[in-house]
């Protein structure tokens, strides 16, 4: 996978801190396995079988899972979020562009442009240097219409979809799923693949039996 600087941290994930410690369990993959064993009144073999999350995902019994989620926080391009909102089993808080001034050209550079050996058609500047051009011009722009009184709302107008910003994302089990599968097939935007990946690396070190057939 081609680097875009693409950062993705995990702030929290289910645990469990009273329901089930009398069964002695304290993470999310045991919270859905007891949920699970409700449903065939097995509840007291709870523990006793390491791939029993795994079966229940092999017959299509995935509903347990969204009984536990995780949290993370993803530093990307907006190009990258205006795809990941489209997962709607999910909750979102975003770096907002209309209360949050852009003081700083912060943006991604696609690897494709930043690895590119052939130089523009001019044959005076690289790709790299050429998008990095481009951005300045937009935030010059962005800048000359703040200094001119236009709110930040409206001069936010000019920010390429290059520009970086960060979410903060929960989804639980089942989607994460749904979203790793997805996101990690070859035609997805490659940035996108480059966060999905490290969300699966995530999941599958939190909670391996749930993920580790990814």
């Amino acid at each position: 996978m081609e680097d875009y600087g693409t950062r993705v941290q995990l702030l929290a994930f289910t645990t469990v801190e009273q329901a089930c410690h009398i069964f002695g369990w304290q993470d999310g993959e045991a919270l859905i396995e007891y949920a699970g064993r409700k449903c065939y009144a097995n509840e007291d073999k709870c523990g006793t079988d390491p791939d029993w999350i795994q079966a229940r995902i092999k017959d299509g019994h995935e509903s347990i899972l969204e009984h536990a989620s995780a949290t993370f926080l993803i530093v990307c391009s907006r190009v990258v979020t205006h795809e990941l909102v489209r997962h709607r089993i999910a909750s979102y808080s975003q770096r907002s562009q209309r209360y949050v001034k852009e003081s700083e050209p912060r943006y991604i550079i696609p690897a494709e442009i930043r690895n590119a050996e052939t130089e523009t058609p001019d044959g005076e500047v690289s790709y790299e240097e050429w998008f990095r051009h481009v951005m300045e011009l937009a935030w010059n722009a962005y800048e000359s219409l703040i200094n001119q009184g236009f709110p930040g709302e409206t001069a936010r107008y000019v920010l390429p979809n290059a520009c970086e910003t960060q979410i903060v994302v929960t989804m639980n089990f089942r989607e994460l799923r749904h979203f790793i599968k997805l996101r990690t097939l070859p035609r997805v935007l490659p940035e996108m693949g480059e966060v999905a990946g490290k969300v699966k690396d995530i999941c599958r070190k939190i909670a391996p039996k749930v993920f580790e057939d990814l």
